[in-house]
């Protein structure tokens, strides 16, 4: 019995240099060592290396993929039009139905590893549809800069070289877990059988991303995937051609949810397009959002962004600060292993969709409710200022700096969400502590904030400097501590708009 039957055209497997292995030979012996290390012993691999596409389908090739407990396709332009290969791709589907089944514990005895990119018309109209449902492995990558395909492989360079074996790692444990679950199968071991998707699962749309943040992405599907969740997205050429926003509208209606990945790359502007492929996903996700309350949105971006594109500082500025683009969404600046964790939990359960009497704090009485954010280092300078807003009627919501970071941060989107007024105390914390405070006020909408803010305030305390005294926003109104003490007076006019 083999465990994997390789489906390959054979021109694919010529090599440019004749001193070298092939492509597809590579590929074979890469893919058993990395299996070999995962479970322990080398699988039994097939594949035909000496027929063309002239010769006979004969039986005898039939019963190898009879016989193969999983079948890789590996796409290309020449594989599908090869009618060879699109005959094994048909009887293996044919020959796994009759042993019980295509897929074995959410998993699909067919993997595609698409080599070099294809048409979207001659994926569609020639291979068997099964295709466009599995789990697809791509071997290369669209350059961001020329548009232009290049393939993993050493002859590249060494990107492509350590590209090559990061997603040749990705395969071999996805072949690895579906043979562990053939396993289980055979054996009738229940207590090692994987679970079904339950009624929670999701399906998840997970957008294009430029090149910087292929591997993040990467990292995000296996978690999701591991986790039961279905995970979707576009072919890097169909997110590419001029069909890019209609078949990303259409996919993205299917999902429960959507997660967009942005950097500081702007990526690459489909001919006739007016933006780049990340920024079109999440334009038509907001679409969605804008018409189906319940359907959810997640934003991430690494700390610290700083894009040189003008196009991408533009797009960014617009993610900021245009409540139509942040419909329905969470937006997170943070490491990537925080954010993968955070929308893990998120998806965990469905989250009912909230009213506005919901998501507003209780105020029957009319008290209205101020967040006054500031760094841990000025718990004690800030008490003062908390102290007088108490004392004229308000109730003030402080920072929680307890537990762990993911229950931090769903306390302060919480209190953004709930609160009438903010306050941002700038006293022994940087600049850019301030601006990352700024940019997630302005970031509520997107969190689920149903009304605008009454006031938003920048208070400016001691130590002071030239950079500090200079400080001016057009996102919130600035005071500044006129004396080393907290006074009444600071706040005489901001006063009356807090409380209004």
């Amino acid at each position: 019995m083999n465990d994997i039957f390789i489906s390959y055209a054979h021109i694919d497997d010529e090599s440019l240099d004749e001193q070298q292995k092939g492509w597809i030979s590579k590929f074979h012996r890469s893919l058993s060592v990395k299996i070999a290390q995962l479970t322990g012993e080398p699988p039994k691999i097939w594949r035909d290396p000496k027929l063309r596409g002239n010769d006979v389908f004969d039986q005898a090739i039939v019963n190898e993929f009879k016989n193969s407990r999983l079948m890789i396709s590996i796409l290309t332009p020449r594989y599908v039009k090869s009618e060879w290969c699109r005959k094994e791709i048909t009887n293996f589907c044919r020959n796994a139905e009759d042993q019980g089944g295509l897929n074995v514990e959410g998993k699909s005895r067919l993997i595609k590893v698409i080599k070099t990119p294809i048409a979207a018309h001659s994926s569609d109209t020639q291979l068997p549809g099964i295709l466009g449902s599995i789990l697809g492995f791509e071997f290369f990558e669209l350059d961001q800069e020329t548009g232009r395909v290049v393939e993993f492989d050493e002859a590249f360079g060494q990107k492509a070289k350590q590209s090559y074996y990061s997603r040749i790692y990705d395969l071999a444990t996805e072949v690895a877990d579906v043979l562990v679950a053939l396993d289980n199968e055979k054996d009738g071991d229940q207590e090692s059988v994987i679970p079904a998707p339950d009624e929670d699962s999701q399906i998840v749309f997970l957008s294009s991303v430029t090149s910087d943040l292929e591997e993040s992405r990467r990292k995000i599907s296996r978690e999701l995937v591991a986790r039961g969740h279905q995970v979707i997205g576009l072919d890097p050429l169909i997110a590419a051609s001029e069909n890019a926003l209609s078949e990303a509208t259409a996919k993205i209606s299917e999902a429960d949810c959507v997660v967009h990945l942005v950097g500081e790359k702007y990526g690459i502007v489909p001919e006739d397009a007016q933006c780049s492929i990340p920024e079109m996903q999440l334009n038509a996700s907001a679409e969605r959002a804008s018409i189906d309350p319940s359907f959810r949105r997640f934003v991430w971006m690494p700390r610290s962004v700083n894009p040189t594109d003008p196009r991408q500082v533009t797009f960014l500025h617009g993610l900021m600060e245009d409540p139509n683009r942040q419909k329905g969404a969470e937006m997170l600046e943070d490491t990537l292993d925080n954010f993968r964790d955070y929308i893990v939990e998120k998806l965990r359960v469905p989250i009912p969709i909230s009213t506005p009497a919901e998501t507003s704090m209780p105020d029957s009485d009319g008290t209205k409710s101020v967040y006054l954010i500031y760094d841990l280092p000025d718990e004690e300078n800030v008490a003062p200022l908390e102290d007088f807003l108490f004392d004229n009627g308000l109730e003030v919501l402080t920072p929680n700096f307890d537990g762990d970071e993911s229950e931090i941060k769903e306390s302060n989107i919480e209190k953004l969400k709930s609160c009438d007024s903010v306050m941002i105390y700038y006293g022994q914390c940087a600049k850019t502590w301030v601006d990352m405070k700024l940019m997630s006020v302005m970031k509520a909408p997107g969190y689920g904030r149903k009304k605008p803010f009454s006031s938003k305030l920048v208070f400016l305390a001691p130590p002071f400097d030239r950079r500090k005294m200079r400080f001016r926003s057009n996102l919130a109104s600035v005071i500044t501590q006129a004396d080393e003490e907290f006074s009444a007076k600071d706040l005489e006019i901001a006063l009356e708009e807090l409380t209004k």
